[in-house]
């Protein structure tokens, strides 16, 4: 994820794009998560459905050019020039999932470890971002099947497996991505995104001891995380420290210069007082 932002969910959790991200599908309720698991398996998004996000007149003319020139397309490194092309458009967009149904025509005319990667990552995203349970499910078993691939050519791509292991939020074995979020600790003990994940989850459960303890950790790590900083600013809140929480948060405030970083901390401080 290229664009910066941040997104309010459920318990004041929010997403700040760029590194990391917490997966819409961790803070709904049980019904959207059984929703989740029983439409995983359905077609393919299509490009063309309706997205919250609307297009300008501008990106449609650009998209509809593009499409047109795929479609029509016969050599195929023009043909994958324009998946790729439609799949940037989209994504500046933040139309998650019509990008990661062009990163896949990608996958389609060019299989490898990369592309694969490629398409795991874009249908991660969708998935990231997606505001429902049953789309969250479907993008989520799409950006599995290529990380899938992705590990079985190369088992020690540790960011493809913390990502993995995010995904199985949305079905009904969320402890097989806790495990595999383990099993990336003890392989990499240090490992950020891992680390990162976890605290995550510890948030969403209401174990926010736990989640302190991860943030915590990565800070050690890299005092720079203005991410995890933030998440521990939020655990300290939920945990009921209100000057701890009041404390790092003016930090993230003061080093983020993010107008919606700037809001979103102005907002959770406003709560606090």
């Amino acid at each position: 994820m290229q664009k910066s932002q941040i997104i309010i969910v459920t318990l004041a959790i929010v997403l700040i794009g760029g590194m990391y991200s917490l997966p819409k599908v961790l803070v709904s309720n049980k019904e959207k998560v059984l929703a989740a698991n029983n439409t995983a398996a359905s077609k393919t998004p299509s490009a063309n459905e309706t997205h919250a996000t609307k297009l300008s007149q501008a990106q449609v003319v650009v998209i509809d050019k593009l499409r047109d020139n795929f479609l029509h397309a016969t050599d195929q490194q023009k043909k994958r020039t324009f998946a790729d092309s439609l799949a940037v458009v989209f994504r500046q967009a933040s139309q998650y999932d019509s990008a990661a149904f062009y990163t896949e025509k990608i996958v389609e005319l060019n299989p490898g470890v990369e592309t694969w990667t490629k398409a795991g990552n874009a249908y991660y995203d969708a998935f990231s971002f997606s505001a429902e349970g049953s789309k969250a499910g479907q993008m989520g078993e799409k950006a599995r099947q290529y990380y899938e691939k992705v590990l079985a050519a190369d088992p020690n791509q540790l960011a493809v497996k913390a990502n993995m292991a995010m995904t199985y939020v949305a079905t009904a074995s969320p402890m097989q991505g806790i495990t595999m979020l383990r099993e990336i600790l003890k392989a990499d003990p240090q490992n950020e995104l891992a680390i990162f994940n976890l605290g995550l989850l510890s948030m969403q459960s209401g174990q926010y001891d736990k989640s302190i303890e991860r943030f915590e950790q990565i800070l050690k790590q890299n005092p720079g995380n203005d991410q995890a900083k933030f998440y521990l600013g939020v655990s300290h809140a939920e945990a009921g420290h209100a000057a701890e929480a009041k404390k790092i948060l003016k930090e993230v405030k003061a080093s983020n210069p993010d107008p919606v970083v700037q809001s979103t901390v102005d907002e959770y401080l406003k709560k606090l007082k």
